[in-house]
This record gives structure tokens, C-alpha cells and sequence, in this order.
């Protein structure tokens, strides 16, 4: 019922619309119509003929002025040209003398003429034909009984003209048949001194060689044109008040004006477009009804106009009357008046669509197979003119064609010009045509390895469907070095490092040597990265020296050198991602956190500009582990979310692992258990677990279990951590310290000899410069040693944890020197210690972590602490303290009364007053319990 409803007011929308349109700018056609019939009405024969553009009201106007001679007591024969039924001879006479109102003798005339047309056949449509002695100007020739025909219905329309006037109505002239317009013709002559009015609309264009009938009337004096223009501005505003409030007719004027060129037929659909979307303040979008419209126009325009907007449609916006015409077979001259009929009925503006969904619109009346070969044509004209090679490829994509060598090289070369302009997309569907049309073995295989390298942009997983190709072309050697290292580090990524075929052969020394040692260098630094790959140690020293001078450094200084100069040196899409990769991880693991984001944050953002999927997600998931690492939680959580959703699961191969294990610790550190299992959930691939980020998953699983009390899962998976990294010789703390893991599971069993061995040999393993590591593995001696030894090693364990900026182990250490001063009695000390760790832990996103370090919450000060802003501006206020007002803040930030505080630095009670004072002021506080976390912590004893 709702849906009758709703098609009942669209109806009487429209209706209203239409009878707003013969209101908006047509009353002088509508009047000079009039006065045609009142002529006629007096006994005098007319004939008018309404032209103008297609869609521009010539029919409503035509049936305006029929309704208005009804009324008048007038009998109104009519009939409509049809472009499909222009073969059916008399077609449009006999719809038109289809009226009970005529005499019987009418019918038998028609049919006897009809007779006529099936034996002699109706001559083509657009075919001139030679007039015959005694008729009119582009006349066809008449045979004698079809002759006789006509002059007995004349005397049939005659008689019924006596006896009230006679009105005959035609519309689209132009799609009439040709032996019915004759015979229009015929007896407009012959009925001139009856009251017979003949009225035509006609939207053709006039015929080149000036025949027709709009020639033939054009020198009659009875004749009278009227013309039907489209819509200015304000005419358009006058017809969208009639379909939509005032106010919102006359705010879109402008802008529906613009896109309808004012063509009523157009400015209807462009009103239903916008009452079909409802509220919206933007611009108003383009539907439906707005197409309909397109197609409608060009069925009912002239059959020339209508291959001329297809195509223009096909060639694109702008292109000349000249290239047209070679598109369509014909002249430029004719071409060009096609063009001109079309900008007259408002479709085209200077040459071109007036929006870019009138191309699809125009072209989707086209068959499937018509459309191809339309853009197949212009591709080869395009490219005999030496256009644009990405001009030729568009045509050759759309016709799903690629004939010849031309084609494939054209393709091939717009393939590698859009890729470098960051269009992946239609470079990728460019590659896929030139595969598939390619003859040439050796050249298909070069395209098969570029179409990959494009499809990993964006998509690994779509540009894994073309691998068994490029293996087979591996297999036949027809691979180059790079398109070797193509497939290598496509099957490194999918997990199949047994695959990874050999180093290739270096080529003749110079160039071709280079390149091959460049290539073998990447993919020797993508399984070192993968996999931690032993063999590709062992030949790092061989592909370093191909790649270039210099060979791989041990010192964490050095590697953290040759790190930024990778990264200072890395084009997005350019350079092995693998290698960006490997820089960044050099810097985390040397404790560069700082230095990591900022490169991480600079090369996403180039990425992102440059549309590189793959490149931004794995770069935003490595973000995310660079924020786990400072301790931001919560921009932990949402890099790994953004990397998960710019590149979906599947896409990421055995990479997957560095997204989830940061968002698995992010969630398990801030208590969010729910979100921890969904990410559990998650389906990883089985190669994963032996890589680098299985390693890292394995981890962060194992931080989960430990969490949420499943101590024996966490040992599992620390220990297959652990094994894993012994298995590709990598067993070192500063990549995963697994072991602190193990040891802190071990604790909770009750395994404490086996937890000091697991935390002896990480303290072994660890180099001095490793601090991170250091620090939160002196945590785990300070839990395996007596209490009144804890403070000193917890307070080691903070200096270092601080100075290495890993604030989450920073948040446990203090946690557990306040446990420990609170099981040694010195509950002071405890509830400062306490207090930092909250706030600490509140700056890392994770205010319930403490809630889980602390099992004596009653060491906690009662009243909340004091707003001190932001950590930039905190970080901003401790820069101005001096020397000495540091130390002695520092010193009262753990619990030193002012007493102890002058005994540790030498000087008198009032000049520790005096200093915390300051302390006090520039830090904007007014209490010890609100010293910032970022304050260095002062040591015991120190000077």
C-alpha cells in the first residue's frame, strides 16, 4: 500500500511539473499554437511546426495545444515517430488514422495503402529519393494507385473537416517513416483551403542536401515554426519550485542549471534525484533518474546526435569534431553538426559531458560486445594520432582487447607511468591485459613479475594468484635478477622460505652484475629479517659486498648508524620493504625508540600519500609495536587496529604476527581480557610460527597467559619462543627476552631454582648496552632475593628502565620497590613509590595495571593526584629546573624527608626548603605526592 502510495504522489509531482513547465518559458510557443488553430477554426489551413532540443518540451507543448483544441470542440488526430518502426511503411499514417471519430471509408483508404507499401516496399530511411513529376520538394516518388489512395482519404479528411476543425498531430517527426511523412506532405498541399491544422514536432537536424520537410515548409506561408529553447537559470528555478520548496529550488538553480544545461526533460529527473536522497546539504547526487533521462534524450534525438554522444563518450571530454567523425565513418562537417545539436539540447557543455556519470549513462544502452569494439576503434585512432600512452591503454582496458605487439608495449609502458604516478589500480589492470595478450615468453614473464610487484602495493594476497605463473617462468629461465628476487620475497613473505630459489648467477661484469648482487642482497636481508635465517648470515658478508661497499657491522653503535642511513636513503615503493623494516627493528632493539617512531611516523605518512597499502599497514603495525615499547597504550591499540584495517588478515602472509602481538599486549596490560581473546581468536598462518613474528606472537601470548593466571601456557610459550630463536642462532635477550618471561612463570609455580637459571643466562647474554633488558631482568632478581636486598637491585632496575624509556617495565619496578618498602615497614616510602607508579601507569593508558602490581593498595595516598597537563608540557617543566633542584626533587620523589635529603646532598634544611619551593612553582604543584613520574628517581646514597 505504502509503495501505491508513493508512486501515486511521484506521479502527481511529475504532473504538476509538467504543467509547470508549459508555465516556466513557454507560454509564447504555447500562444502562437493557439492562434494557429483559431486561424484554422475560421477556415483557413495551417500547418506549424514546433522544433527545438531534444528534451526541451516540443511534446508537452504538442499536448498542451491538442488538449486546448479538444476543448475547442476540434477533432485531434495523433500519432508518435518511433526510431525502431521507421522500416514499417505508413506506420505513423495508420497510427494516426486510427480514430473511431473518422468515417468507416478512412479504414479501407489506410489499408489499401498499407497494400501498397508490402508490395512496392517502403523505401530505406535516410536514403533521398528523386521527386516525382508534380510533387514537392523531397517528395518520394509516388506509384499511381498509392496516389489515388491519397486523393480519396484528402476527400475523406475534407468532409470530416466541415463539419468541425480538424487537428493532425505529430510528434518526433524525424523517426517517422518515410512514405507516411510523404504522405503528410501530400496532403498538407492538398488541404490547404479546408480546416485542417497540422501541427509537427521535429528535433532532427536539417538534411544536408536541404530536403526533407522541414525544407519543403520552410518557404510556405502558411507554415509557422515554433521554436522550444532550453531553460535559462531562472526558468529552471521557476520549475524546481513546482517540485520541491521554494527555498531549496532556488538554492540548486545554479547548480542544476549547470549539470542539465536547462533542458526541462533533464531538470525533472535532476528533482527526482534529489527528493530520491532526502535531507542533504551537499550537492545534490547524481541517480537513477538523472540516466534515465541521458538515454531517454538520445533515443528520441536524432539517430546521428546519439552515435556522436556515444562516441564522445567513448573518446572522452574535449575531443575534436574531427577524431569524431573517424569514430563514426562520417564528415567532419556532419560530425561537427551532431556535436552542435547535442550542446544546443543542453547534454554537452564546450565540448564535453556536463558530469561524469552521463559517460556511463550514455554507454550502458550499448551491447556488451558493441562497446568493446567502439573502444577498441579508438584506441587504434588514438594511437595512430601518437596520443598519450595512458590515453590508448583506457581504450584498450575497456575494450578487454589487446591486438598485436602495439598494444602489449603500449600497455606495458602506461603500466609503468601510472605506477610511478601512484595510480596502482589501472596500472595493475593494465599488466593483467598485456599478460594475458602477451605471445612472447620472455616478455610475458617480465610483465608477469611487474604485474606482481604492482599487486603487492596494494594487495599481496591478489598478487600471490599470479606466483605459479612466475614459478613456471622461473623454472623455464626466463626470470631476471630482479624478477627472481620478485618471487623470492614473495614466497619469504607467504611463508615458504624452503622455496627461496638460489642466489642467481651474476651477469657480465658492470651493470648487470650490480643489479644482480643488489637483488640477491635483498632477499638475503628479507630472510635475516623473516626468519632469522643462519644461512643468510653466513652469506651476508657475500651479498653486502655485491651491493655495495661496506659490510655488516657488529657494534650497536655502528648498526644503529648504518639503520638511519637506510632509512634516510628509503623510497617508498622503490626501495625492499624488507629493508625499511630491518632498519627499524636495528633501532628498537638499541633501545632508539624515539629515533624508530620518528622514522616509522615520517615513512607512513609518504606512504600513505603515495597509496602504498602494504607499505603503510606493515609500518603502522611495527608503529605499534614502537608504541609497547614507549609504554602508549593506547596509541599501541590504535596503530594495530589502523595496520589491520588498511590491509585485511590475508594480506599480510606470515607479517601478521607484528600487528596482533602488539595489540595482544596493549590489551592485556590495560586488563581489556575480552578484547585479548578476540585477538587470540584470530587465524594466524603455521609458517608464521617459524619467523620472526611468530616469535614475537609466541610472546605476547605468553605476557597474556601470564596475565590472566595460566602459567603453564606461559611457560610453553616462552620456552617455544626460546627455541625457535636457538634454532636460527638469534638466542639473544636484546631480540626477546624470553626468558625474563619464563623466569616470572616459573616464580608463580614455585620453580625457583629453574627461575634463576632462566634469569642467569639472560643477564649472561645480555651486552652492556642492552639496558631494557638489564633493568627488567634485575626485577626478577630482586624477586628471587631476600627482601631487605630488594630496594637496592629494584632501584638499579628503575635507573636503567628509565633511562632505556620502557615505561610499562617501569611501572612494575616501581610497583615492586613499593611492595618492598612496604614488607620492610617503611610505609612512607612505599606510598610515594606507589603514587608514581599510578601515575606512571595512568600516562601508559593502563590505570588497572597497578591495581595488579600492588597487592597492598592501602599504600596508596588517599587523595588523587594533581593535574600537571600533558607529559610534553611535564617534560617542558622538569627542562627548567637547575641542577641542584633537581637532585634535591629527585630525592623527594622517593619518600627522602627534607632532614635525609640535606644529610645525602651536604647542605642545610632551609636551602632544601628554598629549592623544593621553586621545585613546587615551576612544576605547578604543591605537594611531593604530585612530582612528576618523568623526574629522574634519585638513588640512595647518591651524591
Amino acid at each position: 500500500m505504502k509503495t501505491t502510495e508513493q508512486q501515486t504522489e511521484r506521479l502527481a509531482e511529475h504532473r504538476a511539473g509538467t504543467r509547470a513547465e508549459l508555465r516556466v518559458e513557454r507560454r509564447a510557443q504555447l500562444r502562437a499554437l493557439q492562434e494557429a488553430f483559431e486561424g484554422t477554426a475560421a477556415g483557413e489551413g495551417r500547418v506549424a511546426v514546433v522544433t527545438g532540443p531534444v528534451g526541451c518540451g516540443k511534446t508537452d507543448v504538442l499536448h498542451a495545444l491538442c488538449r486546448h483544441a479538444a476543448r475547442a470542440g476540434a477533432l485531434v488526430l495523433t500519432a508518435t515517430g518511433v526510431r525502431a518502426e521507421r522500416h514499417l511503411g505508413f506506420g505513423v499514417l495508420d497510427r494516426l488514422l486510427d480514430d473511431p471519430q473518422l468515417p468507416p471509408a478512412t479504414a479501407g483508404h489506410v489499408r489499401a495503402l498499407l497494400a501498397t507499401a508490402e508490395r512496392e516496399g517502403a523505401a530505406p530511411a535516410g536514403r533521398p529519393a528523386a521527386p516525382a513529376a508534380g510533387a514537392g520538394r523531397g517528395e518520394q516518388p509516388m506509384a499511381p494507385a498509392r496516389a489515388r489512395e491519397l486523393r480519396d482519404l484528402c476527400g475523406v479528411l475534407r468532409e470530416a473537416a466541415r463539419h468541425r476543425p480538424l487537428v493532425v498531430a505529430v510528434d518526433d517527426l524525424q523517426h517517422a517513416d518515410r512514405p507516411s511523412v510523404a504522405a503528410l506532405m501530400y496532403l498538407h498541399r492538398r488541404l490547404r483551403t479546408s480546416r485542417v491544422l497540422m501541427v509537427l514536432t521535429d528535433g532532427g537536424a536539417d538534411a544536408p542536401d536541404g530536403t526533407g520537410p522541414r525544407a519543403e515548409l520552410a518557404g510556405d506561408p502558411d507554415c509557422r515554426t515554433v521554436r522550444v529553447a532550453p531553460l535559462t537559470r531562472r526558468g529552471v528555478a521557476e520549475l524546481l519550485a513546482a517540485r520541491l520548496d521554494p527555498c531549496t529550488a532556488d538554492r540548486l538553480a545554479a547548480e542544476c542549471h549547470a549539470l542539465t544545461g536547462g533542458n526541462p526533460l533533464l531538470v525533472h529527473a535532476f528533482a527526482d534525484d534529489r527528493l530520491a536522497a532526502g535531507d542533504h546539504d551537499g550537492e545534490t547526487p547524481v541517480g537513477g533518474s538523472f540516466a534515465a533521462a541521458l538515454r531517454t534524450c538520445l533515443l528520441r534525438c536524432d539517430e546521428g546526435a546519439a552515435d556522436a554522444a556515444r562516441a564522445l563518450a567513448v573518446l572522452g571530454d574535449l575531443a575534436p569534431a574531427s577524431l569524431v567523425a573517424r569514430m563514426l565513418g562520417t564528415g567532419v562537417e556532419a560530425a561537427a553538426r551532431d556535436l552542435a545539436a547535442l550542446t544546443e539540447a543542453g547534454l554537452l557543455d564546450e565540448g564535453r559531458f556536463r558530469h561524469p556519470a552521463a559517460h556511463a549513462a550514455v554507454l550502458a544502452g550499448c551491447e556488451d560486445a558493441d562497446r568493446r569494439d567502439r573502444h577498441l576503434r579508438a584506441a587504434r585512432l588514438l594511437h595512430e594520432d601518437g596520443a598519450p600512452g595512458a590515453a590508448v591503454a583506457r581504450q584498450l582496458v575497456a575494450a578487454r582487447q589487446a591486438p598485436g605487439p602495439w598494444a602489449v608495449t603500449v600497455l606495458r609502458e602506461a603500466a609503468e607511468g601510472e605506477a610511478a604516478a601512484d595510480r596502482d589500480r589501472f596500472a595493475a589492470d593494465c599488466l593483467e591485459l598485456a599478460v594475458r595478450a602477451c605471445q612472447d615468453p620472455g616478455e610475458r614473464a617480465a610483465l608477469t613479475a611487474l604485474l606482481v610487484r604492482n599487486r603487492w602495493r596494494t594487495s599481496p594476497s591478489v598478487a600471490a594468484r599470479h606466483l605459479g605463473a612466475l614459478e613456471a617462468h622461473a623454472r623455464d629461465g626466463l626470470l631476471s635478477a630482479r624478477d627472481g628476487a620478485t618471487l623470492a620475497l614473495a614466497r619469504l613473505w607467504l611463508g615458504r622460505s624452503a622455496d627461496a630459489p638460489p642466489r642467481p648467477a651474476p651477469g657480465p661484469q658492470g651493470t648487470g652484475f650490480a643489479d644482480a648482487g643488489r637483488h640477491h642482497a635483498d632477499v638475503t636481508r628479507a630472510r635475516r629479517l623473516l626468519y632469522w635465517d643462519a644461512d643468510a648470515d653466513a652469506d651476508a658478508a657475500h651479498a653486502d659486498a655485491d651491493a655495495g661497499p661496506g659490510g655488516p657491522e657488529t657494534s650497536a653503535e655502528a648498526a644503529t648508524a648504518d639503520a638511519e642511513l637506510t632509512l634516510q636513503s628509503t623510497r617508498i615503493g622503490e626501495t625492499a620493504l624488507e629493508s625499511a623494516m630491518a632498519a627499524l627493528y636495528a633501532l628498537l632493539y638499541a633501545d632508539r625508540t624515539g629515533q624508530a617512531a620518528h622514522w616509522c611516523d615520517t615513512l607512513v605518512a609518504e606512504a600513505t600519500a603515495r597509496r602504498e597499502t602494504t607499505w603503510r599497514a606493515v609500518l603502522t603495525g611495527i608503529r605499534a609495536e614502537i608504541a609497547v615499547r614507549q609504554g602508549a597504550l593506547a596509541d599501541a591499540e590504535r596503530h594495530a587496529r589502523t595496520a589491520l584495517a588498511v590491509l585485511p588478515p590475508e594480506d599480510w602472509g606470515v607479517a601478521i604476527g607484528i600487528p596482533l602481538a602488539a595489540r595482544l599486549v596493549a590489551c592485556t596490560v590495560t586488563g581489556r581480557t575480552e578484547d585479548a581473546q578476540r585477538v587470540l581468536a584470530q587465524r594466524v598462518p603455521q609458517e608464521m610460527f617459524g619467523t620472526r613474528f611468530g616469535g614475537q606472537y609466541l610472546y605476547a601470548r605468553g605476557r597474556h597467559y601470564l596475565a590472566v593466571g595460566r602459567l603453564r601456557a606461559a611457560l610453553e610459550d616462552f620456552r617455544r619462543c626460546g627455541e625457535l630463536m636457538a634454532e636460527r642462532g638469534v638466542d639473544r635477550p636484546a631480540l626477546i627476552a624470553w626468558r625474563g618471561g619464563a623466569a616470572t612463570a616459573c616464580l608463580g609455580l614455585g620453580l625457583r631454582e629453574r627461575a634463576g637459571e632462566f634469569i642467569g643466562e639472560q643477564m649472561e647474554l645480555s651486552a652492556p648496552e642492552h639496558i631494557r633488558v638489564r633493568g627488567s631482568s634485575l626485577r626478577t632478581i630482586a624477586a628471587l632475593g631476600e627482601a631487605r636486598r630488594r630496594p637496592a637491585l629494584l632501584w638499579e632496575a628503575i635507573t636503567l628502565l628509565q633511562e632505556a624509556g620502557d615505561r610499562l617495565e617501569l611501572v612494575g619496578a616501581l610497583a615492586d620497590l613499593s611492595c618492598a618498602h612496604h614488607e620492610l615497614g617503611d610505609y612512607n616510602r612505599a606510598r610515594m613509590m606507589a603514587g608514581r607508579a599510578v601515575k606512571l601507569a595512568q600516562d601508559c593508558d593502563a590505570p588497572s595495571l597497578c591495581e595488579r602490581l600492588l597487592p597492598h593498595p592501602a599504600v596508596l595516598d588517599p587523595a588523587p593526584p594533581a593535574d600537571t597537563g600533558p607529559a610534553e608540557a611535564r617534560a617542558d617543566a622538569i627542562a627548567t629546573l637547575s641542577d641542584a633542584e633537581r637532585r634535591v626533587a629527585a630525592l623527594a620523589a622517593v619518600g627522602h624527608s627534607n632532614r635525609e635529603i640535606g644529610r645525602e646532598l651536604f647542605i642545610t634544611v632551609s636551602t632544601v626548603e628554598q629549592h623544593l619551593t621553586r621545585v613546587y612553582r615551576k612544576l605547578r604543584i604543591s605537594r611531593r605526592a604530585d612530582l612528576p613520574a618523568e623526574l629522574p628517581l634519585g638513588l640512595p646514597g647518591a651524591a
